[in-house]
């Protein structure tokens, strides 16, 4: 049973902290050109490719890598599992959303770069570099800048599902993309051990936590809008 944790800044526990900040980012995303072209299906195929391409080739990678680091500073077998559970899954979908694209470009007609994976794009090397730095630092640091792609990936998905343009070209790979109750409820267990680990940390432990939150959901919308500018390094 997760124990009781202290209240946040406004009396809040650390789940409901976060999840404020974590709703709005969500809204923003969603309300987000790329978003709401992926609804509708007046998305450019290339954002889509941009997007896919840097999550499965690098930022994904990275995060696996970022839940791994949090599962060897867990504080006991339980956290390391579940955080070990969660970092194997990340590293697995790799493959499995690389091949997801393959023929999504072939029902598209979209071209993938000839030449495998691209470059890493400046805002995701910004993201995977602030994952690794979290990770070690403290568990707390390293869970507070993993939680929020995990929480925010729900709810996004959730959305676009909802309101979805069933006729949308990109129907299918919305359906795709929801990952279903098995998720949510990994997702719940998750937050219990963040909230567990919250109330086993010092103030400034929990403050960078919540501090790292921050920095997460803001990279996740800076994620979303990279892809929507095919962003590129200038030279």
């Amino acid at each position: 049973m997760v124990k009781p944790i202290a209240a946040g800044q406004h009396g809040t526990t650390l789940r409901e902290e976060l999840g404020g900040l974590v709703t709005d980012g969500a809204r923003r995303m969603c309300e987000h050109p790329y978003y709401t072209g992926l609804r509708d299906g007046t998305l450019p195929g290339a954002a889509l490719l941009h997007f896919t391409l840097q999550d499965s080739c690098h930022l994904l990678p990275g995060y696996g890598r970022a839940q791994a680091r949090c599962s060897a500073l867990a504080r006991n077998g339980r956290q390391a599992a579940t955080l070990s559970r969660m970092a194997t899954g990340a590293l697995e979908d790799c493959a499995v959303r690389l091949d997801g694209l393959g023929s999504t470009a072939e029902r598209l007609g979209l071209a993938l770069p000839p030449d495998g994976p691209p470059p890493i794009a400046p805002t995701t090397l910004g993201y995977v570099s602030f994952l690794a730095a979290a990770g070690s630092t403290s568990l707390a640091a390293g869970l507070g800048a993993v939680l929020p792609s995990a929480w925010l990936y729900m709810l996004v998905t959730d959305d676009l599902l909802a309101r979805r343009d069933p006729a949308s070209r990109y129907a299918p790979e919305i359906e795709k993309a929801h990952p279903g109750e098995f998720f949510r409820g990994m997702l719940d267990e998750f937050l219990d051990l963040a909230e567990e680990v919250a109330a086993d940390s010092s103030p400034a432990e929990r403050r960078e936590l919540v501090r790292n939150a921050g920095h997460a959901v803001r990279y996740e919308w800076a994620f979303v809008d990279a892809a929507w500018r095919r962003e590129a390094w200038p030279f």
